[in-house]
Order: C-alpha cells, then structure tokens, then sequence
C-alpha cells in the first residue's frame, strides 16, 4: 500500500514538483490521485510533494477539485 502523501504549497513555481490547476467536475481530473487523500505539512521539510497552485490549465501537471485536495 502506498504511503499518504504530505503535501506542501510553496509560493514560488520553481520549488514545486507538480503544477496544480482546480477544475471543477470529477470528469475534468488528471494525475489526482497524486495527492488525493493526502494531508498538509505545515514545513517544507514534513512534505514529500511540493506543489505551486496555477491559475492556468495548461501549466498544470495535476488537475484536482478543490474538494478533493488535502486538507
């Protein structure tokens, strides 16, 4: 089984190790269950995933409902 993801968002775009885009229908996700059923880190260094949110869909590596991102 494949360990929870701890996921951290980093302000700047280099940083990151995926680019995420909120979309907002099920249909519309891509490469989600990345992070899915994840949790935050509060430090960089807690996480395993650093991601950059986008405000462009085709920049982004991971398409996710905002539902459906750690919390």
């Amino acid at each position: 089984m494949a360990t929870k993801a701890k996921v951290f968002v980093v302000k700047n775009e280099y940083q990151a190790d995926y680019k995420v885009y909120f979309v907002t229908r099920k249909d519309q996700e891509k490469n989600a269950e990345i992070i899915a059923g994840g949790e935050l880190a509060d430090h960089e260094y807690q996480a395993n995933v650093k991601v950059f949110i986008t405000n462009h869909e085709y920049q982004a590596s991971i398409k996710i409902m905002r539902e459906h991102f750690p919390a």
